[in-house]
């Protein structure tokens, strides 16, 4: 019994000392004890955060009057150690705006750490990002868009033009160019409508008649310099012009009439809401004073408020005179041909030709209809070329 661990020394000694009492009792038994073997131990049931697993033995000798068997079985805690997380992570952001438009420049994006990293699990990948962006050259000509289809014709007849454009797609940056928007490689024109005014004329009949869906706004010169002689002719061309637009029964064009001389001697005879009857026109008194033509084409921009958005607008402007002020004339005639077409009819001699050729839209030809005398605004032939160009179609 010395040669074992005081546990199983102890258990030998009492073992032999029962031996001995039966001895000394004269009895003659045979003890045996129950022996097992040693626990087997079974796989834990986590691997991580707290599990158990069973030990087991098995009896390798029956008792015999002796000591009865422990217990076989038995469970114990095991791999109790917190379990390892692994990071998570969000979605990915949408790319920041670049930090130079050119030469290049950074964008960033990020993701945000949804679960982080515990107890040595998979650490985190990276969560910002970087990467080169707008990395052109800062000089750069501009990009034109796709050519755009071809316009309506610009006269009913003796050739007019059909123009097409390029807009701006990107814009130059730094040094580089772009062309204007009245050059070839963003402008062209091609001719239409080439047949004669004359020629299309039914017969029986002096003057051209208007077709289509317009909103004219005749624009008609009161101002001194004309003379009783010039007022009449300009009153007779009127009358004519408004029964062109107005006889035709097919045609859908709206007439308004303005009168103007100086910026108190200047006022409407009819608007598009009401229409223009050779009445109106006969019935215009002449202003005799000065020529703020700039006010009337303003005017003449400001009726359009009550035009239709189906009709095409046009201007026509009577005048001889020279506009009191060239400059602000010049800009209201720019503003206007943002809205409308503009036709001037130069009357006269000391028509300001100079000014209306520089205020006139290209093609000027089609944008300019001359009488070089006030006997001309009888003429035929001229009032039938002011018709054409003022409608895309005739008859």
């Amino acid at each position: 019994c010395a040669e074992q661990n005081e546990a199983r020394s102890e258990i030998c000694a009492l073992t032999k000392i029962r031996g001995e009492l039966y001895k000394i009792e004269g009895a003659k038994l045979f003890i045996t004890d129950c022996a097992v073997s040693d626990w087997v131990v079974a796989e834990c049931s986590a691997k991580c955060g707290g599990g158990i697993r069973k030990l087991v033995r098995t009896i390798t000798v029956a008792p015999n009057g002796g000591a009865a068997c422990p217990p076989l079985t038995a469970s114990e805690t095991c791999n109790t150690q917190p379990c390892p997380v692994d990071c998570r992570l969000g979605a990915w952001s949408g790319w920041s705006a670049c930090s130079a438009r050119c030469g290049g420049g950074v964008r960033q994006r990020s993701r945000h750490i949804k679960v982080p990293t515990k107890h040595n699990g998979e650490p985190c990948e990276r969560t910002e990002e970087a990467e080169p962006c707008n990395v052109q050259s800062c000089n750069r000509n501009c990009v034109l868009s796709r050519w755009s289809s071809w316009s309506t014709c610009s006269k009913g007849c003796d050739t007019g033009h059909a123009m097409r454009t390029r807009t701006v797609k990107k814009p130059a940056m730094g040094m580089g160019r772009c062309p204007r928007p009245t050059h070839r490689s963003r402008r062209l024109f091609k001719a239409c409508n080439k047949q004669s005014c004359q020629r299309l004329l039914p017969p029986g009949r002096s003057y051209l008649r208007c077709t289509g869906k317009l909103d004219v706004v005749l624009v008609v010169d009161s101002s001194g310099s004309l003379g009783s002689y010039g007022w009449a002719q300009s009153k007779k061309l009127a009358g004519v012009l408004v029964e062109a637009f107005t006889a035709e029964k097919d045609a859908d064009i709206k007439v308004a009439m303005l009168e103007f001389s100086s910026r108190r001697k200047t006022k409407w005879i009819t608007h598009l809401t009401e229409g223009t009857k050779q009445s109106d026109v006969a019935g215009m008194r002449w202003f005799r004073s000065g020529t703020a033509t700039d006010q009337a084409l303003g005017m003449a921009q400001a009726e359009f408020v009550y035009g239709r958005p189906d009709a095409s607008p046009v201007v026509l402007v009577i005048t001889d005179g020279k506009p009191s002020s060239a400059r602000r004339t010049l800009q209201a005639s720019r503003s206007l041909q943002k809205k409308a077409k503009l036709v001037w009819l130069p009357i006269g001699r000391r028509a300001p030709v100079g000014l209306i050729n520089k205020m006139a839209a290209t093609p000027k030809r089609d944008h300019i209809v001359r009488f070089r005398d006030f006997r001309l605004m009888s003429d035929k032939n001229l009032i039938n070329s002011v018709i054409g160009a003022t409608c895309p179609a005739v008859k």
